[in-house]
């Protein structure tokens, strides 16, 4: 009668965590209806070695009833058909659930080749609209759920000026 008492008991914490997982799950399902609205403001902080690391005033909104952190940011990245470098934020991003609102990001280019790299940036400094592509993912947290967001994107952007 105990080891029946125990085999429930177990079912029982079985089933409730399944219940809970499914649940953390179908709530950051929600996490794709954000929408990147544009870069309000950009500062640059500086270069060491061949990485270039500026701020970002990126506008986001988040209709979702879901708040979740940005946890890492990793993307491939071309501007006007010339690979870049690799963008990159490190530091969590609280975005908050149901609201529009400006993030300021610490981001990190990594660049490809400082060369061309420092060409293209310089290029990119001259001009005001630019194809800009980006591929790779965003890995963000909501509750005790982490998920990976694949990215493949590409638009014209306006180039913010920097300060």
């Amino acid at each position: 009668m105990v080891n029946k008492f125990l085999s429930m008991k177990k079912n029982s914490v079985v089933l409730f965590s399944l219940v809970l997982s499914l649940s953390l799950f179908t709530s950051c399902k929600k996490i794709n209806d954000i929408e990147i609205k544009g870069v309000q403001k950009a500062s640059f902080q500086g270069i060491e070695n061949n990485t270039v690391y500026f701020s970002a005033g990126i506008d986001i909104r988040n209709p979702s009833g879901v708040s979740f952190r940005i946890k890492e940011v990793n993307l491939a990245t071309a501007v006007e058909g010339d690979f870049l470098g690799t963008l990159q934020c490190n530091e969590p991003i609280k975005i908050a659930s149901r609201k529009d609102s400006v993030y300021m990001v610490p981001l990190s280019l990594k660049l490809g080749n400082i060369f061309t790299g420092a060409a293209t940036l310089y290029k990119l400094s001259r001009q005001g609209r630019v194809k800009l592509e980006v591929k790779g993912y965003v890995r963000v947290r909501s509750g005790l759920v982490t998920r990976k967001v694949d990215i493949n994107q590409s638009q014209v952007v306006d180039i913010p000026k920097f300060r």
